[in-house]
């Protein structure tokens, strides 16, 4: 991993400094009564993916897996996989959790659910066309995530790159 970068001017004139804190599958601990579970999962964004779940408020947090402002990513790069990104929202699709996006509104179970049904649409239209032969060119231009675009096409993710993404990703896992 190499050393870190240098802290800000800011900080150093604060007094602050890194915390010294590093877990590999389970970090748990109580703060105001409240149960934390930092839970290292297997690759779906990428394969650093921790779920953070707060036990009382029924909270839940997972970084980019649920960037909250649109289409997710898949750095296959970094270890990501479609299959896991799935896999990490499944559990929390009931509408008592309270979601906290990394960009964006505190949400619910609900939306969850639709982010993820909307990336299952997509991956199925996506393999549909990867098996009738076309290319990713193809697949782009035939647009799959139209019918999402208005609600999930303004993040950080373009649609075309969370095609592309979709593309590799499937590609990948066969």
């Amino acid at each position: 991993m190499g050393a870190p970068p240098p802290l800000s001017e800011r900080f150093v004139k604060l007094g602050v400094d890194r915390p010294r804190i590093a877990f590999s599958e389970v970090m748990t601990f109580d703060v105001n009564g409240e149960a934390v579970h930092i839970v290292h999962q297997k690759p779906g964004y990428s394969d650093a993916d921790a779920l953070v779940h707060f036990h009382v408020a029924k909270l839940v947090y997972w970084g980019e897996v649920f960037p909250g402002d649109g289409y997710p990513a898949i750095d296959t790069a970094q270890g990501g996989t479609l299959d896991g990104l799935l896999k990490m929202l499944d559990g929390w699709t009931d509408p008592g959790f309270h979601v906290v996006p990394a960009r964006g509104e505190v949400t619910n179970g609900t939306s969850v659910k639709a982010f993820r049904d909307m990336i299952v649409a997509v991956r199925d239209r996506v393999k549909r066309s990867i098996d009738a032969g076309h290319t990713e060119s193809q697949v782009i231009a035939e647009h799959p995530t139209a019918d999402f675009d208005e609600k999930w096409g303004h993040g950080r993710v373009p649609a075309d790159a969370f095609v592309h993404e979709m593309y590799a990703a499937i590609k990948t896992e066969k």
